[in-house]
């Protein structure tokens, strides 16, 4: 009988400690959650995917970030309290996610990103395709100052094409963002060897930084003409004038001809 007793009391004493071990445990966990918030700080985080290039302004007026309040050891420390109004002109460098925190070097200014591709203030981005000879044989790069000469057709007042063809300057300088790969022409035959990257055949992409007036140009003289590149440097200036034609008449028009 005196050893049961002392069994049950000694598993009243148990269950108690390990009681006593739970309420700790839970007192001691609300204190350090306390204290984890005691140290929080607030950061803006993404309610929803935010693509490159959206600035701040816009994050601002279309609520585009949520404030939280985080334990600071669980964020870097470069973690942005809230979107101000300093951040109104710069832009989203990479696609922030939802549920991200936004951190100072998300930020960058407006020419540094548009949709990937780095562009000058006030420039729009347009491709065109040229031969490999035409690009300079492709010694024309990312950052190169270019200019884009056209030969076209002439036409008459009713629109009907000449036999005399024409080469202007059609934009004496702009700016290259970007080189497409190099696609070399189809072999008519198997036996023919395939083109190499410095042939006529072959096409290249070629991105350019231009406003509306040089985009509205390169269009029009890229579905009328064909274009020719030259590679400019600092020191080079080209100026526009009238061209030359491929006729011997005398005329306001130069000939090809010395």
């Amino acid at each position: 009988m005196t050893r049961r007793i002392l069994t049950i009391m000694l598993a009243m004493v148990i269950a108690a400690l390990g009681t006593a071990g739970v309420i700790y445990y839970a007192l001691s966990a609300d204190a350090r959650a306390r204290a984890a918030i005691t140290d929080a700080v607030t950061v803006a985080i993404a309610t929803e995917r935010i693509p490159a290039g959206t600035t701040g302004a816009r994050i601002r007026a279309e609520e585009l970030v949520r404030l939280e309040r985080m334990p600071r050891s669980s964020v870097p420390s470069t973690a942005l309290p809230a979107v101000g109004a300093e951040f109104d002109k710069l832009v989203i460098t990479s696609t922030i996610n939802a549920g991200q925190v936004l951190l100072k070097a998300n930020f960058g200014e407006q020419d540094q990103v548009t949709s990937g591709l780095a562009l000058p203030e006030g420039k729009m981005a347009v491709t065109v395709q040229t031969g490999t000879p035409q690009q300079v044989a492709g010694y024309v790069r990312a950052g190169s100052q270019v200019a884009i000469f056209l030969t076209y057709k002439l036409v008459d007042k009713n629109g009907e094409e000449s036999k005399i063809e024409r080469t202007r300057l059609l934009l004496p300088r702009v700016q290259v963002m970007a080189v497409g790969s190099y696609t070399p022409p189809r072999r008519d035959t198997e036996d023919e060897e395939p083109a190499r990257s410095g042939t006529a055949n072959g096409t290249l992409l070629l991105t350019l930084a231009v406003d509306q007036k040089e985009a509205e140009r390169l269009i029009l003289g890229l579905n009328t003409g064909s274009l020719y590149l030259g590679l400019l440097t600092d020191s080079v200036t080209v100026k526009p004038g009238t061209g030359v034609e491929n006729t011997d008449r005398a005329g306001g028009v130069s000939s090809i001809f010395p």
